[in-house]
């Protein structure tokens, strides 16, 4: 029984060993109107590296196998795409919605997250890359493609990025632009600043009530206030 395990921890962690060839991938962006969409910003999900698409909706950027791009315009919903492949790709996205929708904007993004792991499963990935004990014992075979494979491989890396994703996804919805103004004096201005130097982490965020995310941005933009006051002060003095 212990060589078994051990047989399986060798197995899960020999992919992670195995070099990924970095390459870049061209796509085209069109609206639901396939109408090219120009000023679309394109994150790798993976190491942080972003692109713009130009004034005909084409971008390339530098991805490997496993790689989620983000895909961001105001105006628009925000979409995903997992490189699975490397093939060129063509986006399509939605038109945006109003604050008073955003409910059914991750609802949208919730599907779109299912339907990509349903993909996996149908693969005969259950288990992200990571089967249980019971389950490596029982069926040995299916275990082993759970660990070795490279649909699990990837199965795993998008199962952490959705992790990350919706944990600032939970930040965002107690952190933004219009509980900010609507709480605070703040110019609007300055709400970008504000939000960059206190954003949340989503360890903090998952412990709130309602009462303590006012609290939190009350006393935050107090700070704001005093420090962008000593800021200018300085700055006048130079």
């Amino acid at each position: 029984m212990k060589k078994l395990l051990l047989s399986f921890i060798l197995l899960a962690v020999t992919p992670l060993a195995w070099a990924q060839e970095i390459f870049e991938v061209k796509g085209i962006i069109f609206n639901q109107s396939k109408q090219r969409v120009g000023d679309v910003k394109i994150e790798n999900q993976r190491n942080g590296k972003s692109a713009t698409s130009d004034q005909w909706g084409t971008f390339s950027i530098e991805v490997m196998v496993g790689d989620s791009l983000f895909f961001k315009k105001e105006g628009f919903q925000d979409a995903a795409k997992l490189i699975s492949t490397k093939q060129n790709m063509v986006i399509y996205l939605n038109q945006g919605i109003t604050l008073n929708e955003v409910t059914v904007k991750e609802k949208s993004k919730a599907a779109e997250q299912k339907e990509v792991l349903d993909d996996y499963r149908a693969k005969g990935i259950y288990f992200n890359g990571s089967p249980p004990l019971l389950f490596s014992i029982f069926h040995p075979l299916s275990a082993i493609h759970e660990l070795v494979s490279k649909d699990a491989a990837n199965a795993k890396r998008f199962s952490n990025y959705i992790s990350r994703e919706n944990a600032q996804t939970a930040v965002d919805v107690k952190f933004n632009k219009r509980l900010i103004l609507e709480h605070t004096t703040i110019k609007e201005e300055n709400v970008a600043e504000f939000m960059y130097y206190y954003r949340p982490s989503a360890e903090v965020v998952a412990k709130w009530n309602q009462y303590d995310n006012i609290r939190y941005i009350q006393d935050s933009y107090k700070k704001f206030v005093k420090e962008k006051s000593e800021r200018d002060s300085l700055e006048e003095i130079k």
